[in-house]
């Protein structure tokens, strides 16, 4: 009951403020709908077979939207330049699980964190599956520009050379075809292609590189949005939302049923 009260408050702080809040959400209630750049990769923004979008942050973005009366209009983009189409105007926001890093907060704002996620990095098997193992000039191991395992894989092994893709897709094609010994990323990536193919990866052994704390990003100067945003994020963290939307999507993989095609799924 007491939490359900202390809910209700914070949702009612949000009509309170309606009339005071910024431009962002004035323009959004105009046209409609929530623009929101999101980073397409399983499991945070991706299609399925139909070409409807699913996703951690769909799920999010999709509920932060239908709070506000708005309908949600996802900008698809790159962990390497979704900051700058939201200083473009391209967006209202990114929901992209960004992690809080300090290169980032020179760029954007950021709100309460609504989720963590381990880095940690995936080999093929028929390499050294220690992080001691890998710390060597002969090893090769891939990244994704513009996410935060560039500098945490940089950081923990200095003498091997890290190699940057523009995608995820690049980067596991290049996993795939033995062009690296490994790739760093985020959760439950590494997970996901050891369990998809077990005999020809697995998962570094040990603690992960790093847990992120990850939040919504607004422009510099929005402070209405970032503190609209902030008590969504502490309201949906009450009433259960985001750690159901959390345990669903970056601690299972029961999502992945989802992108199989229908007619394979009736079987």
């Amino acid at each position: 009951m007491r939490r359900g009260l202390v809910t209700g408050v914070i949702l009612s702080l949000f009509t309170i403020a309606a009339p005071a809040m910024a431009d962002t959400l004035d323009d959004a209630a105009k046209r409609g709908a929530l623009k929101i750049c999101v980073v397409e990769g399983a499991p945070y923004a991706l299609k399925t077979p139909s070409g409807r979008w699913i996703g951690h942050e769909i799920d999010i973005g999709q509920r932060l939207a239908t709070d506000f009366g708005l309908a949600p209009e996802f900008v698809s983009g790159s962990y390497a330049d979704v900051i700058g189409r939201l200083n473009k105007g391209e967006c209202d926001l990114i929901a992209a699980s960004l992690a809080i890093e300090p290169d980032r907060l020179r760029q954007a704002w950021f709100t309460t964190p609504y989720s963590e996620t381990d880095v940690s990095i995936v080999v093929a098997r028929k390499a050294p599956v220690r992080i001691a193992d890998l710390d060597k000039a002969d090893v090769v191991i891939g990244a994704v520009a513009g996410a935060p395992a560039i500098l945490l894989a940089k950081s923990t092994l200095p003498a091997a050379t890290i190699e940057v893709f523009p995608d995820l897709l690049a980067a596991e094609r290049a996993l795939e075809g033995g062009a690296i010994v490994g790739l760093a990323h985020k959760a439950p990536i590494p997970r996901l292609l050891a369990v998809k193919a077990p005999d020809k990866y697995a998962v570094v052994e040990g603690e992960p590189l790093a847990r992120t704390a990850d939040a919504f990003a607004v422009r510099k100067g929005d402070a209405d949005l970032l503190n609209t945003l902030n008590g969504w994020v502490e309201a949906r963290k009450r009433d259960g939302f985001l750690d159901r939307t959390n345990n669903y999507w970056l601690s299972t993989l029961d999502w992945t049923e989802r992108l199989k095609p229908r007619s394979a799924a009736g079987k």
